[in-house]
């Protein structure tokens, strides 16, 4: 049987085959490093000066103060934050986006856009307490009257509970800890079960017993 050589085997057809499948995978490489990368939210948040400018100089950050605080290698914002790092748009970078819950009197998730844009850093002795958005008067600090609890991100904002789909598309996703994570669901903290075994406020151990 004679083999011949490469030359017998190549054709126009061929190398059009060969040409758009390099092309493909060199495409699907790129994008996926393009959006892992989220160069567009470091590209706002680390102009300080566009920052002050839209009256949020609190979230300055750039790659170094994130590699610092997070200590781990190669994350990028949308892996904690989650939000579109593709896009210049302000509100659809934003869109589900995590956030923190400020909560009303009456239990209801208050816009903090409009209410509270300020930063929530501890103040004072009262630590937990200060981290409450405040209002001042009369050169005085004082609780935001609209405002009585602050909830963190992992909450699901209808029932204010933990919320495991948000700690699956964050922490516990396939690179990061998902062992952690599915240990964690199966604990008395993770599943409520104290709260859920609760038939009334007082007894027999209810939470206002």
């Amino acid at each position: 049987m004679k083999v011949g050589t490469i030359s017998n085997y190549i054709n126009p057809k061929t190398v059009i085959i060969f040409s758009l499948q390099f092309l493909l995978v060199i495409g699907v490489l790129g994008y996926n490093a393009w959006y892992k990368r989220g160069t567009e939210c470091l590209k706002c948040h680390s102009d300080l000066q566009k920052m002050t400018g839209l009256g949020y100089p609190h979230f300055y950050v750039t790659q170094d103060m994130i590699d610092k605080e997070a200590k781990h290698p190669n994350v990028r914002c949308q892996d904690c934050h989650l939000g579109d790092p593709r896009t210049k748009n302000p509100d659809k970078a934003h869109k589900n986006m995590l956030s923190v819950l400020l909560i009303s009197e009456e239990g209801e998730v208050l816009k903090r856009k409009g209410l509270y844009p300020d930063s929530l850093i501890p103040k004072g002795e009262d630590k937990i307490r200060n981290m409450l958005p405040q209002i001042e008067y009369e050169g005085r600090l004082y609780p935001h009257p609209l405002v009585r609890n602050v909830l963190w991100h992992d909450r699901d904002p209808v029932t204010f509970n933990y919320d495991p789909d948000i700690t699956k598309k964050t922490c516990g996703k396939s690179n990061c800890h998902p062992t952690e994570t599915k240990q964690f669901h199966s604990t008395i903290m993770a599943t409520n079960y104290r709260q859920r075994t609760m038939v009334s406020w007082l007894e027999p151990y209810g939470p206002q017993n």
